[in-house]
């Protein structure tokens, strides 16, 4: 009798623990489920959830405590219960930022981490980020504009430079360098000149020589750079050898830049050019600037390094992008940002872009 007595208690004992098992891993599920945000992968994540839950539930079917169609029952109430609270919090997310004033564009951006998103032509370009390649360490809260609008570094990594600078062409007109120096400005990227995008003539900037003598007056330290619009690799030579053949006068201790970049014009000539071709042409620039002594950079945006180039191909290379906000969306390594095009700073009248670079390796 004590021991029949004794096996019903344990019975009932193992009974409850699986029923508190089940629920708990019914709940768990639910939770599981509610917070993830991988909305657009659901059938693949939902399924592992599944299969895991079934396996569970199977060996405890086979004790005889659950029907298969009860096991069936649970998954099916954790997936959509699950699924419900997790499409909520997502849309619960976006309005949320959609409402404080983040742009739609900044809105999915957040959704997509491993994923660089351009907005181009009416459409949305999803590229993978290739986590083999240099990656940058900054947080969101490593850089903050001050009251005048120059982005500062405000990280804790010493190694950071943090300084300031400018890049200018003829678009700025006259400029005082002795005011620009006095307001901070420590280095200045002088624009050589620029490829036709339609015609493909080689121009020089107007004022070149004025801006770069100017500047080294100043005690200015400068780099340069040229708008190419180059289709293949002899037109790339040509545009090294004229930047090379303008700055050979001057002490130019900053990169010589290839600036690669679509132009807003319907017609422009690069448009067939592939993106193997077009990271050629930077191949071939870079690599004939290096080979007269100096430090050759790339300068674009996200639409640059994510479609126009192949990024895997440019290691080793510096790189100057453009993204005018705060915090920087690009996932790569970086020696300079562009992270305004409407600075203002002494000595220049009108706007001009504003530049933070992080390193210097040359």
């Amino acid at each position: 009798m004590a021991n029949r007595k004794n096996r019903k208690l344990i019975h009932a004992a193992v009974t409850t623990q699986n029923i508190i098992s089940i629920i708990l891993l019914s709940l768990i599920a639910i939770v599981t489920l509610s917070f993830s945000i991988a909305i657009l992968l659901r059938n693949a994540a939902l399924r592992k959830e599944n299969e895991a839950y079934r396996a569970q539930l199977d060996s405890i079917q086979e004790e005889g405590y659950y029907t298969v169609s009860e096991t069936d029952t649970m998954v099916k109430d954790a997936y959509e219960g699950g699924y419900d609270e997790a499409k909520q919090e997502v849309l619960d997310t976006v309005r949320e930022q959609l409402e404080s004033g983040t742009s739609i564009t900044s809105t999915v951006r957040s959704m997509f981490p491993d994923q660089i998103l351009i907005a181009k032509d009416g459409r949305y370009y999803f590229i993978p980020i290739d986590k083999s390649l240099a990656l940058n360490s900054f947080t969101d809260t490593d850089f903050a504009k001050n009251d005048s609008g120059i982005l500062e570094y405000e990280g804790s990594n010493a190694a950071v430079l943090g300084t300031l600078g400018l890049d200018v062409s003829k678009f700025q007109g006259e400029i005082d360098w002795e005011s620009v120096a006095d307001a901070g400005v420590e280095y200045a990227f002088i624009r050589v000149g620029n490829r036709g995008t339609s015609t493909g003539k080689i121009v020089e900037d107007e004022y070149f020589k004025a801006n770069i003598e100017g500047a080294i007056k100043a005690g200015i330290e400068v780099g340069v750079y040229f708008y190419s619009s180059a289709i293949n690799e002899d037109e790339a030579l040509e545009e090294a050898k004229f930047v090379l053949d303008a700055i050979e006068p001057y002490e130019v201790t900053y990169p010589v830049v290839i600036d690669i970049e679509r132009p807003d014009s319907a017609d422009y000539r690069t448009q067939s050019v592939s993106q193997d071709e077009m990271t050629d042409i930077a191949l071939k620039f870079c690599d004939t600037v290096k080979g007269a002594g100096y430090t050759p950079m790339i300068y674009g945006n996200n639409e640059t390094f994510a479609l126009i180039l192949d990024m895997s191909r440019l290691e080793g290379i510096d790189k100057w992008v453009a993204f005018y906000g705060v915090p920087l969306y690009f996932p790569y390594e970086f020696t300079i940002w562009q992270y305004s095009a409407a600075g203002k700073i002494d000595g220049i009248k009108g706007e001009v872009d504003l530049n933070i670079c992080v390193q210097k390796g040359w």
